[in-house]
């Protein structure tokens, strides 16, 4: 499956990016005035992440990265043909667990604990779900917080729809064939912090 080589990639992908933002500068000279969070973002690499996972290639998680002031984990997948990306993590996510995109019922069964995409179609009602599409293809839009989760309570199989209650308890429609992730998103723990101070 991997192969000696899968590290020696002459060209990877880039995955982060430098914000450019012209907020709290004076329109006449250009000169910072107002320092902000936003400042110390520009000075430090963004990572891309990707929020549409579909790629049939086996992966496993080599690192994880925070990223700051958004509180959303993230983990590098490094897959079996040498391409990496950052995708959002679960509370099932480990260092060198395995991924991948499961396309049948078959294949979910045998690594259901593993942070897996799959269509919406396989979950298991009313059991912790996260990472959404609303339509197949328009990226993950919705429970992407940390330690939030869905739970699927409806499948119209006619209209190849399904039912999600959301985090803020509103019931929604989403397609059977979009994206998701069985489980809690990662960093459960920050719904219990409260913000009581100014800078926090």
């Amino acid at each position: 499956m991997f192969t000696s080589k899968w590290y020696q990639r002459k060209s990877p992908k880039q995955l982060t990016f430098r914000k450019k933002s012209n907020a709290g500068r004076c329109s006449l000279t250009g000169r910072t005035v107002v320092w902000t969070k936003q400042a110390i973002l520009r000075r430090i690499n963004s990572p891309k992440i990707n929020y549409n996972f579909r790629t049939r290639d086996i992966g496993f998680v080599s690192t994880f990265k925070l990223v700051p002031f958004a509180n959303k984990l993230l983990a590098l997948v490094v897959f079996s043909t040498g391409a990496s990306s950052y995708f959002p993590a679960i509370e099932a996510t480990h260092i060198f667990s395995v991924t991948s995109f499961f396309y049948s019922k078959g294949m979910l069964a045998p690594l259901r604990k593993n942070p897996n995409y799959t269509y919406l179609k396989f979950a298991r009602p009313f059991r912790k779900i996260s990472h959404i599409e609303v339509s197949p293809g328009s990226g993950v839009q919705y429970i992407r917080s940390a330690g939030c989760f869905g739970k699927v309570t409806k499948f119209d199989i006619a209209n190849h729809a399904a039912v999600v209650k959301l985090p803020s308890g509103v019931r929604k429609f989403f397609s059977i064939y979009s994206l998701m992730t069985d489980g809690r998103c990662a960093l459960k723990l920050k719904r219990k912090l409260s913000n009581t101070r100014s800078g926090f």
